[in-house]
């Protein structure tokens, strides 16, 4: 009988598992070449320190005063009782230091700024309540990537998962092979085949050549070989055939004889039902 692993490879459609594991530097995983290419660009994109750049904390007070006093100044003129609307300021957009500008285009003095606010204040004016946020284009650049890279990681971890994953539970009963014995299986569908966890009580462990078979069979006696274990204590199993078909979940005693079929030695059995 040939031996069973529990280990799958994502060659043919990563699971969301391997997607996850590929992501934190698992050296195992084996993906295809259009998944690996899609999660190396974003572990790239995550990767880049100007993704998770901070302005400096005191820019933005810094800026709103010279706004704030430049603004000021322009509303009054002459006439410090007289408001007016305030004038449009435009932020330039090219590399190098921050630059604000009339609409006219003419650059604002940022140091006569400076001291009518420093004057406007030690005479009681104040600072106007309301602010414009100033931030280089960089900031917003980094902003936008941040939102790309959360979207773009929601997508692989969420694809293929709208469909609710297909499930089977196993009620097993013991024979008189194994009078104490209980147990139960859960088969979830999967991209690599179905996905067993099996919990089994009462079943003493077989070495020295001799293990327990677990089998699926059909209703005209087939039986598939599904992993082979000494004890039931939490066994991964794998079948490549549908329990919607292949109903019978048994376990039989084995020896490592040859002899590939079924000894027949039945120790558990129950039929996989589906939950909906």
């Amino acid at each position: 009988m040939a031996p069973h692993s529990g280990r799958h490879s994502a060659d043919d459609g990563a699971t969301d598992e391997a997607r996850a594991q590929y992501l934190t530097g698992d050296a195992d995983v084996t993906l295809d070449a259009a998944d690996q290419a899609e999660l190396d660009e974003l572990r790239a994109l995550l990767a880049d320190p100007t993704l998770w750049a901070e302005p400096p904390a005191e820019l933005e007070d810094s800026v709103v005063g010279l706004i704030a006093a430049e603004a000021a100044t322009l509303r009054t003129g002459d006439n410090a009782e007289a408001p007016q609307a305030d004038p449009p300021f435009i932020v330039t957009t090219d590399p190098g230091p921050l630059t604000a500008v009339n609409d006219d285009g003419t650059p604002v003095d940022l140091a006569a700024a400076r001291e009518r606010r420093v004057a406007r204040e030690t005479s009681g004016g104040g600072r106007r309540a309301g602010r414009r946020r100033w931030v280089r284009p960089g900031i917003l650049v980094a902003a936008a990537a941040a939102v790309v890279a959360v979207a773009l990681t929601a997508v692989l971890l969420l694809r293929d998962t709208s469909t609710p994953q297909r499930r089977f539970d196993v009620a097993l009963s013991a024979t008189e092979l194994a009078p104490g014995a209980a147990g139960d299986a859960t088969m979830i569908k999967t991209d690599s085949g179905w996905e067993i966890h099996l919990q089994a009580t009462g079943l003493p462990r077989l070495d020295n050549g001799q293990f327990y078979q677990a089998w699926l069979r059909n209703g005209d006696g087939v039986l598939v070989p599904i992993g082979s274990f000494n004890e039931g204590t939490d066994v991964n199993l794998w079948a490549g055939v549908s329990p919607e078909t292949f109903s019978t979940f048994t376990i039989t005693k084995e020896a490592a004889d040859g002899n590939q079929d079924s000894s027949g030695q039945r120790v558990m059995s129950g039929p996989a039902v589906e939950q909906r």
